[in-house]
């Protein structure tokens, strides 16, 4: 051999290493799971990258891998060992999810060994293993297609919950960012290991975090397969959600009835717990007979003594279905009897009171809702706060009711619900007493302050500034500033634009300014003649243009408006004009309609007198008389004309 036929030697790490690629490539063929990318010059610590692929879609979700060879003996578990930089380590860690891959070169093995894993048994052995050189990695699971069909799932599930949530916050206007800081539930970072996302499941199921359930459930689904590893809870956690009226996913709740039915036939007994649970989704679904069958099988299973409080949440839930057909004494007898079995059930509590508020008995439901007993930060605060505020203006309570709703308001950042529901609430009662008007006027501020386009909202205000302004209260603006905000409203499209010219009329008319009056008045009738011509011939009455408002009057009385008042001011408006007889019969007839109308009987007496009529006039007021002793009138005909009821029957 001659001297150009002496060669570099190869290594034997070459041949080591070149053997474990290319079982690592053909155990990763055989899956199509991943496309596999070499990551080229400049390796730090990743050989290559797996990307995971849907059918023929690349997905960019990618898990780096670190594959290593060796020919060194088997540990005597079977495992195999390997030392690798510690400095290596850490730069897998960056990235989710990443992979050493050691072949076994005598035995022909493949292995895998999460990073993280690696890093979690250090953790565990304490800190000092931060200050060595190198790391000793332990491989005893199998890159099989098992594991690679967990990575991927893996891979998927986390890549788009961190892409998707990564979105959420780039869409999120700077005004709205503390929101989504106080509403946005915690990702959780899964390690890639059976028995500890269990026990993460499990622990977050029995503290009641249904919604970071829900968020990382398909995380869930990656890593448990069956209700054996537990994935059942995470179905469950779902079916809560619906139940308690948080948004949910409907393929979940229906997947997990199935499954759930799966575990009872599987176990070949009736499990209550998980029949209760059965009957909880098709609650959520609103199949109602599904649910009442399901509960009904439940708590032949369920034993009273010994799960008295999972019989009493089946009993109250059983309620609610009864109730949604219609059944509604059998939903009341339910919840009594869930309260008979745990009378702190707050869901039970919750769901009578609501049952009386439904019947119209609301100082029932008051008691109701004043008797739960709520655990700390219960999702039912809010809503137990909402309901009261309701029902305290029903009972008269102003004030009880706007201390629930400042309360209410302090969390309406993180409850969208919050805001339209006092809205609602103090647009419909806020006028019931003055006291009640002014507190309304504070919410409406204060409302607007956060909804300052809101047109509903600002004609509430002007409403409460008027009915203030018309009990004698103190209000806020005077009338001009009043008739502008009224008509920007009106210019703005406020849909009832008659009521509150008219709103403006009456506003007008108790500072005695009729002019004005009858000009605002003049619009709204404009607008709604049949609504509104008593108003405004009213006020042509007391501008005396009789001849004008009689038409409108009388239309309003034969017609539209036919009482007592309208058929008083035809009256006015007939005596106006000179016909003597017309303003008689409307007077008797608004005497007719309304016989506690005193203005009516002195004025109809005095009609009679100017027409002649004493001795009927003298009749007329000693009815009068009679009825009013203490009227104004009243002291005016006895002293002006010495009549009493025994007076002789003429004036």
């Amino acid at each position: 051999m001659g001297s150009l036929d002496d060669l570099p030697t190869r290594p034997e790490s070459h041949r080591i290493a070149a053997a474990a690629v290319s079982a690592f490539r053909l155990a990763v063929d055989r899956t199509n799971l991943f496309i596999v990318r070499p990551e080229g010059e400049l390796d730090y610590g990743t050989d290559f990258q797996l990307e995971a692929v849907r059918g023929d879609t690349p997905t960019n979700l990618r898990a780096h891998v670190q594959v290593k060879g060796t020919e060194a003996n088997s540990n005597a578990d079977g495992s195999v060992s390997l030392t690798v930089d510690r400095t290596n380590l850490n730069y897998l860690l960056s990235p989710p999810y990443s992979l050493y891959v050691c072949h076994h070169l005598p035995t022909e093995r493949l292995f895998a060994r999460y990073a993280s894993d690696v890093y979690d048994e250090y953790e565990r052995a304490g800190q000092e293993w931060q200050s060595q050189k190198t790391v000793t990695v332990r491989f005893s699971e199998a890159f099989d297609e098992q594991l690679q069909h967990q990575l991927h799932r893996l891979l998927l599930a986390a890549g788009t919950a961190a892409r998707d949530e990564h979105l959420a916050w780039t869409v999120t206007p700077p005004s709205s960012l503390s929101q989504r800081m106080r509403t946005a539930s915690p990702p959780i970072a899964l390690p890639a290991d059976l028995d500890k996302a269990q026990a993460i499941l499990v622990q977050l199921y029995e503290a009641g975090e249904d919604v970071a359930i829900s968020n990382a459930f398909d995380k869930f689904a990656a890593l448990l397969a069956s209700p054996s590893d537990g994935i059942h809870l995470a179905f469950m956690a779902e079916i809560n959600l619906a139940i308690n009226g948080m948004p949910f996913d409907k393929a979940r709740v229906e997947q997990g009835i199935e499954l759930l039915g799966g575990m009872a036939r599987t176990a070949g007994v009736h499990d209550g717990s998980i029949l209760y649970s059965i009957g909880n989704g098709w609650l959520a679904l609103h199949d109602y007979e599904q649910a009442l069958a399901s509960y009904e099988v439940a708590l032949a299973a369920l034993s009273p003594s010994a799960q008295r409080n999972i019989v009493a949440a089946c009993k109250k839930n059983m309620g609610s279905a009864l109730e949604a057909i219609g059944r509604h004494r059998d939903a009341r007898a339910c919840y009594e009897e869930a309260l008979e079995l745990h009378p702190d059930l707050p869901e039970a509590q919750f769901a009578l009171g609501l049952w009386h508020y439904r019947a119209g008995e609301y100082n029932a439901a008051l008691t109701c809702l004043d008797q739960l007993v709520l655990p700390r930060n219960s999702r039912y605060q809010l809503s137990v706060q909402g309901w009261r505020s309701d029902l305290l203006f029903r009972s008269g309570d102003g004030t009880g009711a706007f201390r629930e709703i400042n309360g209410l308001i302090s969390a309406a950042g993180d409850n969208s619900w919050i805001w339209p529901w006092c809205a609602n609430l103090v647009a419909k009662f806020g006028t019931q007493s003055v006291e009640s008007a002014q507190l309304a006027l504070r919410f409406w501020r204060r409302y607007l302050d956060d909804h300052p386009d809101q047109q509903a909202a600002e004609r509430a205000r002007l409403l409460c500034v008027w009915y203030l302004r018309a009990e004698g209260a103190s209000v806020e603006m005077d009338f001009p500033t009043f008739a502008a905000a009224a008509a920007r409203l009106i210019e703005a499209g406020a849909p009832d634009a008659a009521f509150l010219w008219d709103r403006v009329g009456h506003w007008a008319q108790c500072d005695g300014n009729w002019p004005e009056a009858e000009r605002v008045y003049r619009r709204a009738f404009a607008l709604e003649p049949v609504r509104y011509g008593y108003c405004l011939g009213t006020a042509m009455n007391f501008l005396d243009r009789h001849e004008e408002a009689l038409p409108i009057l009388l239309a309003q009385a034969e017609w539209h408006q036919p009482d007592a008042m309208s058929w008083f001011q035809v009256a006015i408006a007939r005596e106006g004009v000179g016909d003597v007889e017309g303003a008689l019969s409307a007077y008797r007839r608004a005497v007719e309609l309304d016989p506690e109308y005193a203005l009516a009987w002195f004025n109809l007496g005095g009609v009679l007198l100017n027409a002649g009529a004493s001795g009927e006039a003298a009749s007329i007021w000693r009815e009068a008389l009679s009825r009013f002793p203490d009227h104004p009138l009243a002291e005016a005909l006895r002293q002006d004309f010495g009549l009493t009821i025994e007076s002789p029957d003429d004036v």
